[in-house]
């Protein structure tokens, strides 16, 4: 990644920053896409890092269910996870929370966003590109 921050911070603290970038509104329906950097994940295999995390989401996202949850290749040849679970958090809405996980050279990298049962279809092809061009 580009255009990192780069100061000292006072020993024992650590940077966890949070990367959101802002995506295009689809009628009242507005699209983020989060991204958390792990740079402990080490030689944890991409399957097993996203387990826990999937597994945490549907335990939180209730009622869930996953979708989909399984190995992938990006469009860049990068092995990832992903997971897109279905969350009806109140009647009549309905959630499609994504999930893509990479481990590269140690470091985890943890992609989120929701999206409607139209732009899971549409605006979540950006999210992919959004995942390549941070990964290049």
């Amino acid at each position: 990644m580009t255009d990192r921050l780069a100061f000292p911070l006072p020993d024992g603290w650590e940077d966890q920053t949070v990367y959101r970038f802002q995506g295009p509104d689809d009628g009242d329906t507005g699209h983020t896409v989060s991204l958390v950097v792990d740079r402990h994940a080490g030689k944890t295999p991409v399957d097993e890092y996203a387990r826990l995390r999937v597994d945490t989401a549907l335990e939180t996202l209730q009622p869930s269910e996953a979708l989909k949850d399984e190995a992938v290749t990006l469009s860049n040849g990068q092995t990832a996870w992903e997971a897109v679970l279905k969350w009806v958090p109140v009647d009549d809405q309905i959630i499609f929370h994504k999930m893509v996980f990479v481990v590269r050279d140690g470091v985890g990298y943890a992609f989120t966003g929701n999206f409607t049962k139209k732009t899971i279809k549409t605006v979540a092809l950006d999210m992919d590109r959004v995942i390549v061009s941070v990964l290049s």
